[in-house]
């Protein structure tokens, strides 16, 4: 079974968590990785595994939630109940217990709004 790296969703989660701060301040706190490397993973390029590893890290995301099997890349829409709570569990200003207690917020809001007792499938 075949998988690829979800590299617009590591792109978005990089940009989101680097809100603003400089590539190069980006690479000092998270460690052998260059600022032209970020430029490049931010840009929609596949980071090399030791790199995708260490900006999982800093994201705090496991790597396996950035891989998809190799037949639901095409045409799939990321789910925005998972896209919500990754970008909680990567935001540097929230621990991780505030980030799944939000997440678990959102999620029951969503469902209450939309009369929708299930998570939107990824289409």
């Amino acid at each position: 079974m075949a998988y690829q790296l979800d590299a617009d969703r590591l792109a978005t989660l990089l940009r989101a968590k680097r809100a603003g701060r400089g590539l190069r301040d980006i690479a000092d706190e998270i460690g052998e990785v260059s600022p032209s490397t970020l430029s490049r993973v931010e840009n929609g390029k596949a980071p090399d595994l030791t790199t995708f590893l260490l900006i999982c890290d800093w994201l705090q995301v496991a790597p396996d939630e950035l891989l998809r099997k190799e037949e639901d890349t095409t045409g799939k829409e990321i789910n925005p109940l998972e896209e919500v709570a990754l970008l909680l569990r990567s935001n540097k200003n929230l621990d991780a217990a505030t980030a799944k207690t939000l997440a678990t917020v959102i999620k029951a809001a969503y469902q209450s709004l939309t009369g929708n007792p299930n998570t939107p499938e990824s289409n």
